[in-house]
C-alpha cells in the first residue's frame, strides 16, 4: 500500500490529490490511499494549526474523487499514526517507520524527482509535490476530475461574460502572504505592471477580472495600471464558496496569476488556451523551480 498525506489549503490538496494518482499511474496494481487524518485532529481543529483553511475539501467540491482514504489501522501498519496531533508529529519524526519507507518531499516541493517512482512496496509520502513533471502529462484526466459544479447566480452571469469576451483574470494575493517570509514581496506592483503590459501588448479590447482578497490595496495600485479598460472585481465567494474563484480563472481567456497554488491550478486547469503569465520567483529561497507549463510566460 501507498499512501499519500493530504495537508493545507485546496490547491496543496490537489496537488497531493494529483500526486497519488500519478502514483496509481505508475504502480497500478498497488493500493493507493489518501491520509486525511491531519484534518481530524481535535488541537490543530481548535488552534487553527497546520494550516488548514476550510478544512479538507477535495470531496465535498470535487464528484470524481475516488481514491479512498486510509483508516487508522492502515496508517499504523505504515507509520506512527496516533490520534493526538503534537505526539503523532514527534512520533512519525524520530521513530523507525513501520513496515514502509516514508518519503518527504516538503523542502523541495518544486522539484521534479522521478526516483519517487521507483520506490517499490509500502510507501508513506509526505510533502507538497508542485512540480509539473508529476502532471504533464495527466492534464487531461485532472480536468475532468477536478471539474468544478454546475455554477448557479453571480457565478453563472460571470462564467457567461468571460467566456465571451477577451477576459483576462488577475489573482491578487495578500492578507497571509504578507506575514510570510516565503512568500511576501514577490508579487508586487511592479510585477502586475509588467505582466499587464505583457498582455496588453495584442492591442485587443480586454475585461480585466480581479480576484483578491484585498480590494481596496488593488484600487490604489493596480486599477492605475490599466487605464480606461473594463474592471470587475470578483465578490461574494467566500468561506466554502472561495472555491469558485479558482472555477472562475479557468474560464478566462488570459491570466496573470500569483505565486499561489490556488491561481496555479485556475491556469492548468484553464479552457480558454489563451495565455498565463506567471513570476519567475515563486519563493523567497535560492531553489529549483519545475513550476510551470513550457508556453507560460515567466516575467
Amino acid at each position: 500500500m501507498k499512501v499519500v498525506n493530504i495537508i493545507g489549503g485546496l490547491g496543496n490538496q490537489m496537488f497531493q490529490y494529483a500526486f497519488a494518482l500519478s502514483l496509481k499511474e505508475h504502480f497500478p496494481k498497488e493500493e493507493i490511499r489518501i491520509d486525511i487524518s491531519h484534518f481530524n485532529y481535535l488541537f490543530v481543529n481548535k488552534v487553527g494549526a497546520a494550516n488548514l483553511h476550510n478544512g479538507y475539501e477535495l470531496d465535498k467540491i470535487f464528484f470524481n474523487i475516488e481514491l479512498k482514504k486510509a483508516n487508522a489501522w492502515q496508517l499504523m501498519k505504515l507509520t506512527w499514526f496516533i490520534p493526538n496531533y503534537l505526539i503523532s508529529r514527534i512520533a512519525r519524526k524520530i521513530l523507525p517507520v513501520r513496515n514502509s519507507e516514508y518519503i518527504q518531499n516538503s523542502s523541495d516541493c518544486f522539484f521534479y524527482d522521478p526516483m519517487v517512482y521507483n520506490k517499490q512496496g509500502s510507501c508513506y509520502y509526505e510533502g507538497y509535490w508542485q512540480a509539473i513533471g508529476y502532471y504533464e502529462s495527466m492534464r487531461d484526466k485532472l480536468c475532468k476530475i477536478f471539474q468544478h459544479p454546475s455554477p448557479e447566480g453571480k457565478n453563472k452571469q460571470y462564467i457567461e461574460n468571460m467566456e465571451s469576451s477577451n477576459s483576462v483574470g488577475i489573482h491578487i494575493r495578500r492578507g497571509d502572504y504578507l506575514l510570510s517570509d516565503n512568500f511576501r514581496g514577490i508579487c508586487e506592483v511592479d510585477y502586475y505592471k509588467r505582466a499587464i503590459d505583457k498582455i496588453l501588448q495584442d492591442g485587443e479590447k480586454h475585461v480585466f477580472y480581479l480576484f483578491s482578497n484585498d480590494q481596496k490595496w488593488c484600487e490604489e495600485y493596480i486599477l492605475p495600471l490599466l487605464g480606461n479598460y473594463e474592471i470587475i472585481f470578483v465578490t461574494g465567494n467566500i468561506g466554502r464558496d472561495s472555491c469558485w474563484d479558482m472555477f472562475l480563472m479557468t474560464h478566462c481567456k488570459d491570466l496573470i496569476i500569483a505565486n499561489s497554488s490556488f491561481s496555479w491550478w485556475g491556469a492548468f486547469l484553464n479552457k480558454r488556451g489563451g495565455r498565463v503569465v506567471t513570476p519567475k520567483r515563486w519563493m523567497n529561497r535560492n531553489i529549483r523551480y519545475d513550476l510551470w507549463m513550457p508556453e507560460w510566460i515567466r516575467i
